[in-house]
């Protein structure tokens, strides 16, 4: 059953179908069921459910008047079917009612009420008998019907079935059950036999194949022994080769030498002829001049030309010189030549007789040594003969012992080798199955996490789509929402509804409204939930008030916010927090590596923390043996608890009596008896032992594993951070030399007596070697999630995130902290830990394969792993030892398990590392391990070389500061000399004035003494020149200082260079570039420091410089004037720098005499109060947040009250124009006036109609309607103008505008108690915070601002003249104030009062004036307060001025802010108060206007139908017709109601049977075609019928009318000779089945257009429908094959004329049809039917003769039959012929079709070729031309159904051994030519079949249709196949 009837019955009717539809409808009941869904059943009540045949006969009788309704043909034959159960009957009826119910569903649905009533309640007409019967009555044929339904059960009744078979058949239908269960367990005992056979071949050809394989790698190995021993004599050879080809090089160069000395020998020979030459040449020339005379000069007589000629005529001919010379030449090299061969020669016989010589002497010496032996051994006796003889033998038996061993060793050597390589096979076999079965582990698992994954993803995409459904389902409402507004309202939405509705949907409402509150207690659930979503919609609205945005936005930008208020109340936010107790954070900032590796599950985490540590000497800590070290702690903490207890709880020893402690033997105890008695003692006395950290946590962790859950994450971050605590403690193990001896005790080790052996704790404590100092840490696989990370943090950093959110989260809305006060939340991150390596692994079949394949060997301990790093081959029992890591990890449900956590938790870990800058290093754990392993190496290089660069940095910075202090200390030291010069200067310019003084004393006198003035003088002199020396040494020393300052600044310059240099190495870590960045700014800093102290040195140098210059100055002189004095004059700039790097200026000069050090005055600065304490910041604070609260929620409630207000407005417009548009569309008279009109107009009689009379009174009618119906419409329209004046003139506006106002007086309110409340705010925060800096009692007391009641209405007296505009102290109002009192005078009046309590406010808190009669009184109580002790004085201390002022100055800031934000709010509530005002009015008069517009197109809509109306009824009344169909007037709309039709229409003509195309001449249709078939098989059903027998028969059947009228004027003989065709072979006999098969290809030629693909294709289609397998099909089976030329001729383009009549593939298109059209033309003489055939045939063909047939490349699949289009099914009809063809009767009776034999049948062809081709892709059901077939196949091809039949006829001349020598034939010809097989020939045909021995055996022969044809030795079996495979033309062949 299709899914569309499926969904159709189950889910929109709900009938209880199942799959067997021909079963659940066969009794009829679920039909009535059906119908009566459709209210087209009513009497489903009398329907019986059960089974039997009356039950069935009342249920069809019922149903079939209704199926004759809906136009379904239901019959007894029909009815019968559906009883019977056959398949398809049921669905194509339910299929037709579905159509026609659907059909007349939109027949209605066309015509059902489409008025408002129908479109707002969806009113509409749903099908019911009644509407069936009003369609089809016709009271003609009720007598019919009701005959015709009695004879249908009548018929149904004798038809039906006999209830005791029918019960028979019920009671037998267990029995035929029982009957299928066997055969279905036989047929199943019978596969099972089958599979197990198979399974047994398949193992036997395993085994053959292992063995193969062994065999195999035996001869490798032997092929390889020989390619090595073959290598080895290459190799010799090679080198005996390289060998002599040296020898013949060097005698080649020997020979070449010898030839070269020869060539210039000859050399010499030939300048030897030439000079001979030119002795001859003067010979000649000389003449008869004489011997001795030489020709200088030519002749006398003769010129030089002719002399030339002259001598040229003497001189030998040039051919006859060079023929001497050459004959010369020649015999020179034969002398040479026979020269060198008789030296050869003689030399080869003296050679040969010297060896001959040597070879005789050496034969006469054996000779002689041979008969000297004889002789000896004659002398011999028998004795030592017989004694040789034992010997030779005893030699003999040696030799073969020998050689016997020497086989048995190396027989044993063979047998170990064999065996090694067995163990070796065995081994490896072992290990591949390992693998194998890993592998397939692998999968599974693979498989089960691709599925839980899958799970996965389809329950979150379930759950999103979900939230989506549920998003959508709140778009979708809201979306309504906002359509009913503007069809309302005819606008768009507001911002506040918009905002409002927004709000709801944010809350996800369901309702997106406020629903009725339930009764009791859920009411007060839904009041709270509806008051919790009001203040939701009013903090939305107070955010865009606050920031001037959505309905608030300003034209003058924002107000914004007071920004010191801001200020203020962070700093309380802040301080009055309380501090979160911080963590104790670990010191290991000295660790050179901290490191943790995280990934996913085997991505190599323990390796790559192993390798770490190994490397870098690092501590690994894992949290899971942290965890088990933990609870190890808490377990023996326990045992010791209960010790300490049970020890305290043994009583002591008694003491027996009369015993003392002295009397008991004294036996010496052991020290280490001593030290445990005295540690339980001193345990006793302490108490039980104090748990450690670790013992805490470890009890912590046991107590929740105990529980049930998880480690705690708080403990197990605690446990890894105290791991390390303990690695900043923890040194690597030193390595110990092994060359260098220990120092310990000697052999054996024994400690000495009386030496207890030393404690671990001192061993640790003893110090550690160098080299021994923490390294640090790698945490292996921690954190795994991003809370662990969050905790780790928090616990090494004191990072708290949490706490900085809450504080952002908790900053005020109305007067935010700046940017800057708050914590920056979103700022990169650093990390206590240096890096984390994060091993990423992308696939998780790698994870799960590398959990599975890991092998433990027990022997050794290695753990290898199959894949990765598989065990070794050559190693023996190695892969049977080989045991599963017994690991939790590597259970396959962990795996998954924790494969799942990895990929929730890995995102949220992944974004939490990100957030620190460089921590996250991404490590790709799928590549090789030395890959991963070198990059986690590179990591921690790169973080080595950060710290090392930080510690360089760190480093400069200390020699930065170093040089720093030296500098400073280098200028203390030159000041210091600075001043000692100075003071030699002035102690030198005071011995010099004493000088002059006591001179000029001692010489003004009377009796003056020189000598007690030279001494005087010797005494100055010798003090001035110490001052000097002291004075150039103070200059020396302070030269020297200035250069040692100026070398510190110099180094701390370096330093700073040195620090800056190793930034950029710092960059790979973020904790050491924060240190190295820190680090380089202190050296910056300590430098210029240095700097500022160098340039101080040198001032001090300079000023020493110019004292020492004074003194010299000063001591030179000799006269000072009284009032003289020493001055230092300095530069006038000395380049200092300050702490920002300016130059300061030193004064000019300084007078030293004086002693005032000049310095420029500098204002003192304000003072500064302390912070205030947490207690009062906290309740400042809390006063602030409900001040901010109250103003919030008076805000929030406000808007919300502003929002009902605008809703209330909204719904009262609402309900206007819903009550305005119902009373446009209450009913009136207008329906009945015209009903009793089409009553009264149908009445008339059908003759009267026609009357000239009777047409004008109708038509009077039709006027007096329309006048009654227009009469109506006026009166409508003017009721509802005046309702419209009603609400016109309706106050609602103005009363709404008055409390619109009260609503905005009530926010103004809000905001003046805002306003004051800040202030006073303000006012306790400046006084607390200024008031530890003031005297007691002169706080300067304030005023409390309180806000005037505005609700009221009332004014206040203070601001009454403050408001009055003709008073004095009247307050400048802003100008709206004087628009807002027009439209809204309360809202005018609040912000009146609230702007003059602002400027009355500022102005009050302002300073006063200074009075001085106040200033005089003040400064009496200060002067009378004098006297009252020191007590007194304290506590009246003046307050500094300036504080008083800076209070004042902070007071007025802040008020003159929030008058300004005040006055801006107030002018905000003003314009938002008048803009609603504006909307109400403007809302109130589109309302007016709109129910005008609805009014007058009202009353145009009704007039316009009542004018349609009129035409129709006149176009009636003037066409003398009834009314055919119901008018009705309904609201503004006419209609016209077709579904009451009063004239049945005509029954439809019923459709002609389709007919069969009259085929072109000579051709027979399907008809004919079958009547041959049945001839033939009557005749002769085996296939074989005589010659003379088949044209006598097709003669008789053309003149009975059978064949076409062209094969009438066809003869015997004519016919004979046709037949002749057929047999090849002539005997006599001819296949008649071949016959009409090619009279099938001539009558449809797509058949023989198919090729090879097409024909493969087609056994591939019918083999999918063969149920058993057989090959043979049955009537069932080949219908629902689809063949070739069924879907091909069922293409666009392809008509059955056209097919027809194309020829066949391969036939010249001209001579096919011009042979045709002649015969046609012969036989037909103009008649109907030739000028049809001619027509028929010309349609379809063209020259090319393929015109209008689809292309046989393009194969269409399959697909459904065509629709019945009323054409006939030609291909369906042949189908049958073919089936009556080629069927036959199987062993059990029923009749079989063989498929391959039909097909084979069907491949003729013009082409033969083409045809064997065709016949080879069947055999073999292979779509390549070039398919191969065995010899059963070819024979197959050449007797298509059988041979057997045609061997006593002489009809199958090739037997099947022939057929297979043939085969074999061709094939063995063609071996060496591999011919490729098609795509589905990839192996031979009837391979696929065979047992696994046929693997050994040699391959099966097999040939193409190609090698075939072109072959030798098969001629006569290839004219045969030839003959058998040329389609004929009988016809035409019947012609000539």
């Amino acid at each position: 059953m299709s899914e569309l009837l499926r969904n159709w019955l189950a889910e929109e009717l709900g009938l209880p179908v199942s799959e067997d539809i021909e079963g659940d409808f066969a009794s009829g009941y679920l039909f009535g069921q059906l119908l009566n869904k459709y209210n087209l059943q009513p009497d489903v009540d009398h329907f019986d459910p059960k089974r039997m045949p009356d039950s069935m006969i009342n249920n069809y009788t019922r149903l079939q008047p209704t199926f004759k309704k809906l136009g379904v043909p239901l019959d007894t034959r029909v009815v019968n079917m559906l009883i019977r159960e056959e398949a398809g009957v049921a669905p194509r009826l339910l299929y037709s009612i579905k159509q026609n119910v659907s059909n007349l569903h939109k027949t209605l649905t066309k015509y059902q009420h489409t008025g408002s009533l129908g479109r707002t309640l969806g009113a509409s007409v749903s099908p019911s008998r009644t509407l069936l019967e009003a369609q089809k009555h016709n009271t003609s044929k009720d007598k019919y019907d009701t005959s015709a339904h009695r004879h249908f059960e009548e018929l149904l009744r004798l038809q039906a079935a006999n209830p005791n078979m029918v019960m028979e058949s019920i009671h037998l239908s267990k029995f035929a059950d029982e009957g299928l269960r066997q055969q279905r367990e036989a047929l199943a005992a019978l596969f099972r036999e089958r599979a197990q056979h198979t399974a047994q071949r398949d193992t036997f050809r395993a085994t053959q194949i292992d063995k193969m394989g062994s065999a195999r790698s035996d001869k490798a190995q032997k092929l390889a022994r020989d390619d090595a021993v073959h290598a080895a004599l290459l190799k010799r050879k090679e080198e005996m080769e390289r060998e002599e080809l040296r020898v013949e090089l060097a005698l080649s160069e020997k020979a070449r030498r010898k030839k070269l000395e020869e060539l210039h020998h000859a050399a010499l020979d030939v300048h030897g002829g030439i000079d001979a030459f030119e002795i001859n040449m003067k010979r000649l020339v000389r003449g008869d001049q004489g011997e001795g005379e030489e020709v200088l000069a030519p002749p006398a007589g003769k010129t030089p030309i002719e002399h030339m000629e002259q001598m040229k005529s003497r001189a030998a001919a040039t051919a006859k010189l060079l023929e001497d010379t050459a004959a010369y030449m020649r015999g020179v090299k034969e002398a040479r030549a026979e020269d060198i061969a008789s030296k050869r020669e003689r030399e080869a016989r003296r050679r040969k007789m010297v060896v001959e010589q040597q070879a005789a002497a050496a034969t006469a010496e054996r000779k002689a040594q041979l008969d000297a032996l004889v002789s000896a051994l004659q002398q011999q006796s028998s004795e030592e003969q017989r004694l040789a003889a034992r010997l030779w033998q005893v030699s003999q038996e040696k030799e073969v012992m020998r050689e016997n061993r020497l086989l048995r060793e190396r027989q044993y050597a063979e047998r170990r080798e064999r065996d090694w390589e067995e163990t070796l096979r065995r081994e490896a076999e072992m290990h591949r199955s390992m693998r194998d079965a890993y592998e397939a582990e692998a999968a599974l698992e693979m498989e089960a996490w691709r599925a839980a994954q899958q799970a996965r993803a389809e329950a979150k995409a379930a759950k999103h789509a979900a939230f989506a459904r549920e998003v959508v389902y709140q778009l979708v409402g809201l979306a309504e929402r906002s359509g009913k507004y503007r069809l309302a309202t005819g606008n768009l939405v507001p911002r506040r509804e918009w905002r409002q509705w927004l709000a709801m949907f944010e809350a996800g409402d369901q309702q997106l409204g406020m629903p009725p509150p339930p009764p009791g207690s859920e009411a007060q659930v839904a009041e709270a939930d509806a008051r919790e979503a009001t203040i939701r919609f009013g903090q939305a609205l107070v955010g865009d008030y606050l920031a001037c945005s959505g309905d608030w936005v300003r034209d003058q930008g924002p107000i914004g916010h007071d920004e010191l208020l801001g200020q203020v109340i962070g700093e309380l936010a802040i301080l009055s927090r309380e501090p979160a107790p911080q963590p104790e954070l670990p010191a290991m900032e000295n660790l050179p590596l901290r490191m943790a590796v995280v990934g996913a599950p085997f991505s190599g985490k323990t390796t790559v923390a192993q390798d770490l540590a190994r490397k870098y000497r690092l501590m690994v800590l894992d949290p899971e043996a942290l965890v088990a070290d933990a609870m190890a702690a808490a377990r023996a903490h326990e045992a010791a608890v209960a010790a300490a207890a049970a020890a305290a709880a043994a009583p002591p020893l008694p003491i027996p009596p009369g015993s003392s402690q002295s009397s008991r033997p004294r036996t010496p105890a052991s020290p280490a008896a001593v030290v445990a008695a005295a540690s339980a003692d001193a345990a006793v006395d302490a108490g039980p032992p104090q748990p450690s950290v670790k013992a805490q946590l470890g009890a912590q962790i046991a107590a929740a594993l105990q529980a049930g859950g998880d480690v705690p994450d708080d403990a197990l971050v605690r446990l890894v951070v105290q791991g390390m605590k303990d690695a900043a403690e923890w040194a690597p193990p030193v390595q110990a030399d092994p060359k260098v001896k220990p120092k310990g005790p000697q052999k054996g080790g024994a400690v000495p007596a009386g030496k207890p052996a030393a404690a671990p704790a001192a061993a640790a404590a003893a110090p550690q070697p160098s080299g021994s100092e923490p390294r640090g840490f790698v945490v292996d696989g921690f954190p795994r999630t991003a809370g662990q990370a969050v905790l780790l943090e928090r616990l090494l950093t004191g990072l708290d995130l949490d706490s900085e959110q809450a504080l952002i989260d908790a900053a005020s809305t109305v007067a935010p902290p700046p940017a800057s006060a708050l914590p920056q939340v979103g700022r990169p991150l650093v990390s206590g830990l240096d890096a984390v390596l994060v091993c990423d692994l992308a696939d998780p079949e790698l994870a799960l394969k590398r959990a599975l394949g890991r092998r433990l060997d027990p022997e050794t301990g290695r753990v290898y792993h199959l894949e990765f790093d598989p065990p070794p081959a050559n190693d023996p029992g190695l892969s049977a030892r080989l045991k599963e890591v017994a690991d939790a990890s590597n259970d396959a449900q962990q795996i998954q398990h924790r494969l799942a956590s990895q990929s929730e938790l890995a995102a949220e870990l992944d974004d939490w590392l990100r957030r620190f800058s460089r921590l996250r290093r991404p490590v790709d754990g799928s590549g090789p391990l030395a890959e991963v392993l070198a990059s986690a190496s590179d990591v921690a290089e790169g973080l080595l070389r950060a710290k090392a660069a930080a510690a360089s940095c760190r480093a400069a910075a200390e020699a930065a500061h170093k040089a720093r202090a030296s500098a400073e200390q280098a200028h203390e030291f030159a000041e210091l000399a600075q001043g000692a010069a100075e003071s030699a200067a002035r102690e030198l310019l005071t011995a010099k004035r004493a000088e002059i003084q006591a001179t000029a004393l001692l010489n003004s006198g009377k009796n003056p003494d020189p000598a007690a003035t030279e001494v005087l003088k010797a005494q100055a002199a010798a003090k001035c020149a110490e001052q000097l020396k002291v004075a150039r040494g103070a200059v020396n020393d302070a030269n020297s200082h200035a250069e040692r300052a100026s070398t510190s600044a110099a180094a701390a310059a370096e330093a700073v260079e040195r620090a800056h240099k190793s930034l950029g190495d710092a960059e790979v870590s973020a904790h050491a570039e924060s240190e190295a960045a820190a680090a380089a700014t202190e050296a910056e800093k300590a430098a210029r420091g240095a700097q500022e102290a160098a340039n101080k040195a040198l001032a001090a140098k300079e000023a020493a410089a110019v004292a020492a210059m004074e003194a010299e100055r000063l001591a030179a002189a000799t006269e000072l004037p009284s009032e003289s004095s020493a001055t230092f004059s300095r530069p006038a700039t000395v380049p200092t720098a300050d702490s920002n790097g300016a130059a300061a200026t030193a004064p000019g000069a300084v007078d030293v005499a004086e002693g005032g050090e000049g310095a420029a005055a500098a204002d003192i600065a304000v003072p500064q109060p302390p912070p205030p304490p947490r207690l009062l910041a906290a309740s400042l604070h809390a006063e602030w947040l409900t001040v901010e609260r109250c103003y919030l929620d008076g805000l929030s409630f406000g808007f919300c009250s502003l929002a009902e207000q605008h809703a209330a407005a909204q719904r009262h417009f609402d309900a206007l124009r819903q009550n305005f548009r119902d009373l446009l569309q209450r009913p009136d008279e207008k329906p009945a006036l015209v009903v009793r009109f089409l009553t009264s107009f149908n009445a008339i009689e059908a003759d009267l109609r026609g009357s000239r009379e009777t047409r004008g009174e109708l038509m009077l009618r039709c006027e007096e309607l329309r006048d009654q119906l227009w009469a109506l419409c006026d009166r409508k329209m003017e009721e509802a103008e005046a309702q419209r004046a009603a609400v016109a003139a309706d106050s609602f506006v103005a009363d709404h505008s008055g409390l619109l106002a009260q609503q905005f007086v009530a926010l103004a309110q809000v905001e003046g108690d805002r306003f004051a409340a800040s202030l006073n705010f303000l006012r306790s925060y400046t006084h607390a915070k200024w008031a530890p800096l003031f005297a007691p009692r002169e706080v300067p007391p304030l005023p409390d601002v309180t806000a005037p009641d505005l609700l009221s209405g009332g004014v206040p007296l203070d601001l009454k003249d403050k408001i009055d505009p003709k008073s004095k102290t009247a307050v400048a109002m802003p100008p709206w104030v004087a628009q807002l009192e027009q439209r809204a005078p309360a809202l005018a009046l609040a912000s009146k009062l609230l702007i003059a309590l602002a400027k009355t406010t500022y102005t009050s808190w302002e300073p006063m004036p200074d009075d001085p009669k106040k200033a005089k009184r003040d400064g009496a109580a200060k002067v009378a307060s004098k006297g009252k002790g020191k007590g007194a004085e304290d506590e009246d201390a003046p307050t500094d001025p300036r504080v008083v002022e800076a209070l004042t100055q902070d007071l007025l800031g802040g008020c003159g802010r929030e008058v300004a934000i005040l006055e801006a709010r107030l002018g905000l509530l003003a314009e938002r108060c008048m803009g609603q005002m504006d909307e109400i009015y403007n809302l109130a008069t589109g309302t007016a206007v709109k129910l005008g517009e609805w009014i007058r197109a009202r009353y145009r809509a009704e007039c316009a139908a009542v004018a349609a109306l009129e035409k129709v009824t006149k176009a009636a009344a003037a066409a003398g017709e009834q009314l055919p169909h119901d008018l009705r007037l309904q609201d503004e709309y006419l209609l016209l109601d077709e579904g009451g039709i009063l004239v049945d229409e005509a029954p439809p003509l019923p459709r002609p049977e389709p007919r069969e195309a009259q085929p072109p001449g000579g051709v027979l249709s399907t008809k004919q075609l079958g009547a041959v078939t049945a001839a033939f098989l009557s005749s002769a059903p085996t296939g074989f019928v005589r010659l003379q027998d088949a044209a006598e028969m097709l003669c008789r059947l053309a003149s009975e009318g059978a064949l076409p009228e062209s094969w009438r004027s066809v003869s015997v003989a004519n016919m004979l000779g046709a037949m002749r065709l057929y047999d090849p072979l002539y005997s006599t006999y001819l296949d008649w089945r071949e016959l009409v098969a090619h009279l099938v290809v001539a009558a449809f030629p797509l058949i023989a257009r198919a090729d090879c693909a097409e024909m493969a294709d087609q056994v591939d289609i019918c083999a999918e429908v063969d149920k058993d397998k057989d090959g043979l099909l049955s009537q069932e089976e080949w219908s629902a094959a689809e063949l070739w030329f069924q879907y091909r001729a069922a293409q666009p383009g392809t008509a059955a004329s056209s097919a027809a009549a194309a020829p066949a593939p391969g036939e010249p298109a001209s001579e096919s049809l011009r042979e045709r059209s002649e015969l046609t033309e012969a036989q037909q003489q103009g008649g109907s039917d030739g000028g049809a055939n001619g027509a028929a045939g010309a349609g379809g063909l063209t020259p090319g003769g393929r015109e209008g047939v689809p292309d046989p490349a393009a194969n269409p699949p399959p697909s459904t039959p065509p629709v019945d289009d009323g054409q006939y099914d030609s291909p369906g009809a042949l189908k049958q012929v073919l089936w009556a063809l080629f069927s036959s009767t199987s062993s059990d009776g029923t009749p079989r079709l063989d498929y391959r034999a039909c097909l084979l049948y069907l491949c003729a062809d013009r082409d033969a070729f083409a045809g064997i081709k065709k016949a080879f892709s069947v055999v073999t059901a292979n779509i390549s031309t070039n398919s191969r077939a065995n010899a059963d196949q070819v024979f197959r091809i050449a007797y298509p159904l059988s041979a057997e039949a045609g061997l006593e006829l002489h009809r199958s001349p090739f037997s099947r051994e022939e057929v297979a020598a043939v085969v074999r034939s061709v094939w063995e010809s063609r071996i060496p030519q591999k011919t490729a097989v098609g795509s589905r020939g990839a192996t031979p045909p009837g391979g696929a079949g065979r047992s696994g021995g046929s693997a050994a055996s040699a391959p099966e022969p097999t040939v193409t249709a190609e090698q075939l044809m072109y072959s030798a030795g098969g001629e006569r079996f290839v004219k045969r196949m030839l003959d058998r495979y040329a389609w004929k033309d009988s016809f035409v062949a019947t012609r000539l």
